[in-house]
């Protein structure tokens, strides 16, 4: 990779490309500051260079405010609790633009998989995933054809990579030394404050230390989070293993969207070759599968067959897939093709919600319209990603 020289357009291209009033961290300085005042792009430029050939940030930049938003009603339970986590607006402008150059390197060496993921330029988010899948799952049902499938999912995921391998694969694709250093400097820095209704909850001598995991909130952590897996899709792709939809045709091995892996083969002892690959690969790096949310599909002639007398020789146990049953995938509830019902009954539900709240919240009309299209149409543009039919 080429050294990162940091230049005024990067500083404009990185604060144009954030929203406006997302929520800061502890500067308390939103990216609409930043867009107005562009007398100050010359400053941060010359800054970010400084810590970047300096390797070191100050501790400031690297700690993050956790706020805890309860799932349920008057939870005690920890684990019913969603962190978010609030970065200051400085560190995430400066993280955006190594984001850039890296995967700019990445692309032009062809590193990334072919596979649909966050990563790639270009690409359609889970609707490319989902389309893949659905069609596969109709050529199943109308040919009548045999199919293997597995969902995989890890447990706890961004908060699991060791740093040590967080580490190592900067070094294997040959990240600029410069940006690894600093990287490891800031990834040592890495801290959090837990906030509870806008009550702060942890001291300053108390702050909590990200030794684990990728830190939520970075603009980096889409890509650091892939690259640690993508050796995984290579492993995959070299089996040689997978489904074909036409004789001749390429060969549909595996599906991979950020932590979500969905696994074809055309016979019970292929899809047993993929997923010890993945359960080895998963031991290498010491990340660990979900098991509760994995399952396996098994169907004979384009029907789900009975899973009963299926051994699989495998130190984990992964429950497998009834004809009643379903798996819910990237948000698309699915056996062999998209359970439409469900799903009709799902999107109904929560447009309606959606849009009883819109309707009862005292907004102007441009806001309504604003929140029409943010929160509303979401709904509908998931169900059409999946092949889902509404009419």
């Amino acid at each position: 990779m080429d050294p990162v020289i940091i230049t005024p357009d990067d500083v404009a291209e990185a604060v144009r490309r954030a929203s406006n009033w997302k929520s800061p961290g502890l500067d308390g300085l939103h990216h609409y500051w930043l867009k107005g005042f562009m007398v100050c792009h010359a400053v941060l430029e010359r800054q970010f260079q400084e810590a970047l050939d300096q390797k070191s940030l100050p501790s400031l930049f690297t700690t993050g405010i956790t706020h805890l938003v309860p799932k349920d009603r008057d939870s005690t339970d920890p684990s019913k609790y969603r962190p978010i986590t609030c970065l200051p607006t400085i560190y995430k402008t400066l993280k955006s633009i190594l984001s850039a150059r890296i995967i700019r390197h990445l692309n032009s060496n062809q590193v990334m998989s072919r596979a649909p993921n966050r990563c790639r330029g270009g690409g359609r988010g889970t609707k490319e995933p989902l389309l893949i899948d659905a069609v596969i799952g109709k050529v199943v049902k109308r040919n009548r054809r045999n199919l293997f499938a597995a969902w995989i999912d890890y447990k706890k995921a961004f908060d699991s990579v060791p740093h040590t391998w967080l580490k190592r694969v900067l070094e294997l694709n040959k990240v600029d030394y410069t940006v690894r250093d600093f990287l490891g400097q800031c990834k040592g820095q890495w801290s959090t404050i837990l906030c509870y209704l806008g009550q702060r909850m942890t001291a300053a001598e108390n702050y909590i230390r990200i030794r684990r995991g990728i830190f939520q909130g970075d603009c980096l952590m889409p890509i650091w989070f892939c690259l640690p897996l993508n050796p995984l899709s290579t492993l995959l792709e070299g089996s040689g293993r997978g489904f074909q939809l036409r004789r001749g045709g390429t060969k549909v091995t595996y599906l991979f969207y950020m932590d979500d892996l969905k696994l074809f083969a055309s016979s019970r002892s292929h899809l047993m070759e993929l997923l010890n690959i993945t359960c080895d690969f998963s031991n290498s790096i010491r990340m660990e599968l979900g098991t509760d949310k994995c399952a396996i599909l098994h169907v004979e002639r384009g029907r789900v067959a009975n899973s009963e007398g299926i051994d699989l020789s495998m130190p984990i146990s992964i429950r497998t897939l009834s004809e009643a049953e379903t798996f819910r995938y990237l948000g698309v509830s699915q056996n062999i093709g998209v359970d439409e019902a469900g799903m009709k009954r799902s999107v109904c539900y929560v447009f309606y919600a959606r849009l009883t709240k819109v309707l009862n919240n005292l907004l102007s009309g441009v806001n309504k319209t604003h929140a029409y299209k943010s929160c509303l149409f979401s709904c509908i543009t998931l169900a059409y990603s999946g092949g889902l039919r509404l009419n």
